[in-house]
């Protein structure tokens, strides 16, 4: 017998959406730091009072059939960011959402790395037009 099963794919979605938080969240921080230098730290300045950690952690999954799905399409992936994390030897720790977070804690980093700098700096031109102009 045969069977048929869809199954919904949300963790690129759930990533993007942290993506997008915590680039908001960026946005935010400079807004309300004007005297800011630099490219502010993620861990560090971001993440000071655990924001950043709440914006992954509401991007994990709660319903097993959903945490389930994740996991039969992203099995390598998941153990992969589990373990580059240094958590443990148990990926499915937590019914595996413990992965879902490390991966896509991964990709919010990733995304940092990459962009935060640009954000940055057209933030401190907007701020500092004065210092473009010499």
């Amino acid at each position: 017998m045969k069977r048929k099963v869809e199954i919904e794919d949300t963790l690129d979605e759930r990533a993007q959406g942290a993506i997008d938080e915590v680039k908001d969240l960026l946005t935010q921080y400079l807004d309300e730091n004007p005297e800011t230098e630099e490219c502010p730290n993620m861990g560090n300045d971001l993440d000071y009072s655990g924001s950043v950690h709440e914006i992954i952690d509401g991007s994990v999954p709660i319903y097993t059939s959903e945490i389930e799905d994740t996991w039969y399409l992203y099995a390598n992936e998941l153990e992969e960011a589990y373990t580059n994390a240094g958590f443990g030897s148990n990926p499915r720790e937590n019914n595996g959402m413990a992965a879902i977070y490390c991966y896509i804690e991964e990709k919010v980093n990733e995304w940092y790395y990459n962009n935060a700098q640009d954000i940055f700096d057209e933030w401190y031109t907007k701020m500092h037009p004065e210092e473009q102009e010499a």
